[in-house]
């Protein structure tokens, strides 16, 4: 029997299409696996270099010829937001925890000890100063989304009244009435802002189950911090 009679048998069998299924099989899988880790990659980018500025600004309205609010007033602080993100994610805004704190001149003078008992402290190289927290919200946001490589801005506005919150209301106006006597301004004393945000990454399924791990939580939010937190334990 020939050389090309034996390629021609029936009987004899080429291990070739195997071979061939076995790097085909091999190639999709090494696909698959740098598909992954490149997915898995662009999730520890975004944890790493996403970063937030928050900026807010002050004012009081319906207030007194000297500047001090008056009992139909209110006190606003509006925050501006600048998320950037450098990542290949695209980003929503998920929660945003904000507290603003104002310098209590009237329990630092020992004119309210009773609040100067209750006040966050702040200690620095002129001692203890005291500070009540104006402003202690904390909300989930929907529908807003930071775009891959881009920056977005947002603004946010937060109001205290005596229809409000009464209570809190008289306070403030009580501080900024001390400010606007010894200073000469109502929003002379000093004021701390501490903004707390949560990013969804889209794209990462959310774990359903509380038992969940840990880290499959983590993997899917980004949280970023800045400011004082006068409320946390020292």
């Amino acid at each position: 029997m020939t050389g090309a009679a034996a390629r021609l048998d029936p009987g004899v069998r080429s291990d070739r299409p195997v071979r061939f299924l076995i790097v085909g099989l091999a190639v999709l899988l090494l696909a698959l696996a740098g598909g992954s880790a490149s997915n898995y990659s662009s999730f520890v980018v975004a944890q790493a270099t996403v970063s937030i500025v928050p900026t807010t600004n002050l004012a009081l309205h319906g207030t007194n010829l000297d500047g001090t609010l008056t009992p139909e007033g209110s006190v606003t602080i509006t925050l501006d937001l600048l998320v950037d993100n450098p990542s290949s994610r695209v980003l929503r805004l998920r929660l945003l925890a904000f507290s603003e704190w104002v310098e209590d001149g009237p329990a630092l003078a020992g004119l309210n000890e009773s609040r100067r008992i209750q006040d966050d402290r702040l200690v620095d190289e002129n001692g203890t100063r005291y500070f009540y927290r104006a402003f202690g919200e904390s909300t989930e946001v929907a529908g807003d989304t930071i775009d891959a490589c881009s920056r977005a801005s947002f603004a946010f506005m937060y109001t205290l009244t005596n229809a409000s919150n009464s209570i809190r209301f008289g306070v403030v106006r009580n501080i900024t009435d001390y400010w606007a006597s010894t200073k000469g301004e109502a929003t002379a004393g000093t004021w701390i802002s501490w903004v707390r945000v949560q990013l969804a990454i889209e794209g990462v399924p959310v774990a359903s189950s509380p038992s969940a791990a840990a880290y499959v939580f983590a993997l899917g939010t980004i949280e970023r911090r800045e400011g004082i937190n006068l409320a946390a334990p020292p």
